[in-house]
């Protein structure tokens, strides 16, 4: 059995989406362990063949061959707990145990009526109302409630708790004149399904599967009972060793396409309601026509959302978190909700997720409740000391997803300290219209499997480097438990302070000691309270004024800096402003992103009083290589040059701390050298080497340099890796130099002499050459460039090739 390595870093989400066998998932296991995933997260997907099934012996012999095969692999295993998603159904299972386990809701009906005193003992027209229930034999009217309807709606304030008599009659007979609307609000099943496992339970299918309460602890007990107790008995012996987490995924209390007006709902729930407000069962009775109107300021709505909180918390969450302790894994995976930082802070290793595009490069990277999901999932880990933070990432991002959008958003969780990420998805098949199922594919069906690996070890690496000695922040931002805000975050962020959100719980079982918040594992100096219109918290046992407590309003960002810089807490600055640079603090080392597409070149401030004369290195993580940092010193302060090409990322550290030195490849700076010699490489012959994963090779013309080959004869969907050769002659061996690819589509793998020397994949398309790869004389070079899958799977026109023009730069 091979060691087990490090359970932090990239997984891959694996979609069995079709037929599987022992041979294809023991090969797809050992792909993913050479291409330096730390685990994957195998997941039954639409188009899984029914002849296998869902949790059936054979699915769970098959998830045991997997396992194994994980186990002599070195890989982790977090297993999924659903078929597709959301959470809590087991593929409909719950529900076909006992129909009342089914998702259930709150829905209104209602109806105006005028009430006229003409006629003695008559309220209208008909002494009784029926409000139309429809035929569903399990809906029943909680509470008929009538509200005087004024010119400018229904007034909730003057709410009238009515009888309702068998079978569901609303008697009007005591309503005084005047004109009425009257409520029926009635509970039944949501009608909201999940997405099951098979082709034709897709959303909107009749065999969708019939979400279950979250909110019922009998139908949460059955969930963890066909699920989590078929994994535990298939897998005795790995739970806590190889299998490592247990991955929840966004559980919906409707469920997908429930009926429309729909609030959440499980019997009893109104009494805890009214427990939590100190009130009578019958106010609140009287006060859920609030749900549906007056506005969102009605106090039944944030009522009820407590309460719906609390109890999915206490009943989902509280069992889940319960039984995987029991069985010695990690509860992990992410809410429904981005920025809820509640939710979040219930896993072990809390997690979060960004699909469908919802966040790119630009405004979407600092703005919306989808801008704070990184910084939640960090903050919630930290603040309860966790041993990584996790995220589901690029799913769902379509077959136009670049590298470059990729390292992109990859980096712009990391540098918010989430070190664990989820690669969604690796698609088992794209067979039928399976390549169409939450794309892309990120592994052989994509042209650029060949480069991935090296993103992925780049993952590893930085994984490492986040989870042996945590982040540590200097700002607490105080929120609402149910939403991160965004404002604070952009300012701090383009600033160069990190910061971690903390809810009101969270900082009233924290302690307060020199002059700092100790929260987790984290020691903050400033607390910024940004909750909408409640006054500054009053932190517990908070009698040290040396803890800033700051308001979020005007000149709160400049009373933090002027805090942070007077107590020396956050020890860096940076000049000029660099706004798309991102920093975080690990240890002594400073990680440095940059998240904007220009290259950024600045100084670095630091007042280091324990190592001002100590030499100071960078670390490219990417790259894996070292270089000397440039640094300037004075007393305590030290300014060091910092160039940051666009998408790369850099580690500052006192030399001799951080990874192995030993690295050798390329990297460094990729800015180009000072007065540096340009040298055209030329006479490029490009022939396709690799197609995607079951097509043929075209055959082609030798391609050349600076063509695209879609507008080749024969290569217009052309989806695969063109490999271009060249001889270049050298009349002395050149030292290190930088190869400039110019443009490239996509994605490149640049061999020197036999040599591999490093894998391209954004712009700018170039790489150092460390001294000894060329040398006087004739060189062979060979670029292996792919081209994006949206150009076989969309027929995109995606610029494909080596565009160029191709330069080398010596010294």
């Amino acid at each position: 059995m091979a060691g087990i390595r490090n359970a932090y870093g990239p997984y891959a989400f694996i979609f069995w989406n079709d037929d599987l066998t022992d041979d294809g998932i023991r090969t797809q296991v050992r792909e993913f362990a050479a291409a330096g995933f730390r685990g994957i997260t195998p997941s039954a997907r639409l188009g899984l063949s029914r002849e296998i099934g869902y949790l059936s012996e054979e699915y769970l012999r098959l998830v045991r061959v997997c396992v194994d095969e994980c186990a002599a692999a070195g890989l982790h295993v977090m297993l999924y707990d659903e078929a597709s998603y959301p959470s809590g159904s087991a593929n409909g299972a719950v529900v076909a145990s006992d129909p009342q386990f089914a998702a259930h809701c709150l829905y209104r009906l209602s109806t105006d009526v005028t009430v006229t005193a003409q006629v003695p003992g008559r309220a209208t027209d008909q002494d009784f109302w029926h409000p139309p229930l429809g035929r569903s034999p399990d809906a029943a009217i909680l509470a008929a409630v009538a509200t005087p309807l004024l010119d400018a709606g229904p007034d909730l304030a003057g709410a009238r708790l009515l009888d309702v008599e068998t079978p569901g009659l609303v008697p009007l007979t005591d309503l005084p004149p005047g004109t009425w609307r009257l409520h029926a609000i009635a509970a039944g099943p949501s009608g909201g399904t999940i997405r099951g496992a098979h082709g034709d339970q897709d959303d909107g299918s009749a065999l969708a599967p019939p979400a279950a309460d979250l909110l019922n602890p009998d139908a949460v007990a059955t969930f963890l009972t066909l699920t989590h107790g078929a994994y535990a008995r298939a897998l005795e012996g790995h739970l806590g060793e190889t299998v490592v987490a247990m991955f929840t995924d966004e559980p919906d209390l409707l469920g997908r396409g429930p009926r429309p007006g729909a609030a959440p709902y499980t019997s009893g729930l109104e009494h805890e309601a009214a427990e939590r407000a100190g009130i009578d069962v019958d106010e609140v009775l009287a006060m859920l026509p609030g749900l549906w109107d007056g506005g969102d300021d009605q106090p039944i709505r944030s009522l009820w959302e407590e309460t719906v909180r609390a109890r999915l918390h206490r009943v989902y969450y509280g069992a889940q978190a319960a039984w995987c302790a029991e069985h010695g894994i990690a509860l992990t995976g992410h809410a429904a909700a981005g920025d809820d930082l509640g939710t979040t802070a219930l896993l072990d290793w809390p997690g979060q997720d960004t699909v469908w595009r919802w966040v790119l490069p630009g405004e979407t990277a600092l703005t919306g409740p989808e801008s704070t999901a990184a910084k939640v999932a960090a903050s919630a880990a930290r603040n309860r000391a966790a041993p990584t933070a996790v995220a589901e990432v690029l799913g769902a991002y379509g077959w136009q997803l670049t590298m470059d959008e990729a390292k992109w958003l990859l980096d712009w969780y990391l540098s918010r300290g989430v070190a664990t990420l989820v690669l969604h998805a690796f698609f088992d098949s794209v067979r039928g219209n399976r390549a169409f199922e939450s794309e892309p594919d990120l592994g052989k069906h994509h042209p650029w499997w060949p480069q991935f690996p090296a993103l992925v070890r780049y993952l590893a690496r930085m994984a490492d480097l986040l989870t042996e000695t945590p982040p540590r922040a200097p700002v607490a931002v105080l929120s609402e438990e149910a939403h991160a805000p965004d404002v604070p975050a952009a300012a701090l962020l383009e600033r160069q302070v990190d910061f971690h959100y903390v809810s009101t719980d969270q900082l009233a079982s924290g302690e307060i000691r020199d002059g700092r918040l100790h929260l987790g594992d984290q020691r903050y100096a400033v607390v910024v309270d940004a909750r909408v219109g409640k006054d500054l918290a009053e932190i517990p046992g908070g009698s040290d004024h040396n803890l800033a407590r700051v308001p979020l309003g005007p000149g709160w960002l400049e009373d933090v800096l002027e805090h942070l810089h007077a107590t020396g807490a956050w020890p860096l600055r940076v000049q000029p402003a660099a706004p798309g640079l991102r920093v975080a603090r690990v240890g002594t080392r400073w990680l440095l992103v940059n998240e904007g597409e220009e290259a950024i070149r600045t100084t670095v401030h630091l007042e280091v009083p324990d190592g001002a004369g100590s030499p100071w290195q960078w670390w490219f993580p990417f790259e894996e290589v070292h270089r000397p940092a440039h640094a300037e010193s004075a007393g305590t302060a030290m300014a060091v040059e910092l160039v940051l090409e666009r998408r790369q990322s850099a580690v500052l550290s006192p030399a001799g701390e951080g990874p192995d030195q030993g690295g050798d490849a390329v990297g460094g700076w990729l800015g180009l050298p000072t007065g540096s010699r340009i040298v055209p490489v030329a006479g490029w012959r490009g022939t396709p080497s690799r197609a995607l994963d079951g097509l043929a090779l075209p055959g082609a013309e030798p391609i050349p340099d600076g063509v695209d080959w879609l507008t080749v004869p024969g290569l217009r969907r052309f989806s695969g890796t063109v490999e271009y050769r060249t001889d270049l002659e050298l009349d002395a061996d050149p030292g290190e130099v930088v190869l400039d690819l110019g443009e490239v589509g996509e994605t490149a793998t640049v061999i020197v002499n036999g040599t591999e020397a490093g894998v391209l994949g954004w712009a700018p398309y170039r790489i150092r050459i460390r001294a000894g790869l060329l040398r006087a004389g004739t060189n062979r070079l060979q670029v292996l460039v792919s081209n994006a899958a949206a150009v076989y799977y969309e027929g995109a026109p995606m610029r494909s090739g080596l565009l160029g023009p191709v330069r080398l730069h010596c010294p």
